[in-house]
């Protein structure tokens, strides 16, 4: 195979020289200046990374010029040539490398597709870890309605037993006073039977001094 020629050469060196001329021309300050550098010296472990002036030792060799016919009846001896076996095994090494590339191209396809369906896993398992999240609030939510419930079940329980004791007790406030009532007559009536006990003492006492005194007086 041919190298490359002098002319192709310089056209490479002419590109790469543009390109590079023109990643200064649009560095205008020291920021951008530091940022596309940054950007350039970046380096990712198993990335694959192609430039304008990586692309020329990326090719084949090939100089058309050693393929120039003059006259198509009588080709010159001095083209490049290959045997008939020649032809065979490197068509066939070609159509294996083919096939190669093509089968690493789609585990290329399916990595790729693989990483967009780890991406939808992480944002699928996300949305499950928010929902359970949201669950757990809602179940704090009913504990605490549970909770609450209880607590106002035990108040109005309280106020049940409250009202209970306010009615037994105004009860037995109205009974102690009908006994306090009650207690207060027995005392007057029996008062009242000590005091005619008396008069009635005293009338028999009097009687008796006036029976005395006639028996006296009749001695």
């Amino acid at each position: 195979m041919a190298k490359l020629t002098n002319a192709q050469k310089a056209a490479s060196k002419e590109v790469a020289e543009k390109i590079a001329n023109g990643s200064k021309a649009t560095t205008t300050t020291p920021l951008a200046t530091s940022t596309t550098t940054n950007l350039q010296d970046a380096k990712l472990p198993g990335l694959l990374t192609i430039t304008p002036e990586t692309v020329p030792g990326m090719m084949p060799k090939f100089n058309p010029e050693l393929y120039k016919i003059d006259d198509p009846l009588n080709p010159p001896e001095s083209i490049p040539q290959a045997t008939q076996s020649q032809f065979d095994k490197g068509m066939k090494i070609y159509e294996g490398a083919t096939r190669a590339i093509k089968l690493t191209g789609a585990s290329l396809d399916l990595t790729r597709e693989k990483f967009v369906t780890i991406g939808k896993h992480s944002k699928a398992f996300g949305a499950g870890v928010q929902a359970a999240t949201e669950a757990e609030k809602v179940r704090g939510n009913v504990l605490d309605y549970l909770s609450q419930k209880e607590t106002t079940s035990q108040k109005g329980i309280g106020l049940d037993v409250n009202q209970n004791a306010t009615i037994v007790n105004g009860n037995v406030a109205v009974l102690t006073k009908q006994d306090l009532g009650e207690k207060l007559k027995q005392a007057e009536i029996k008062s009242e039977e000590l005091r005619l006990k008396t008069l009635e003492s005293q009338g028999n006492l009097n009687s008796f001094k006036a029976q005395l005194c006639e028996y006296l007086e009749v001695k």
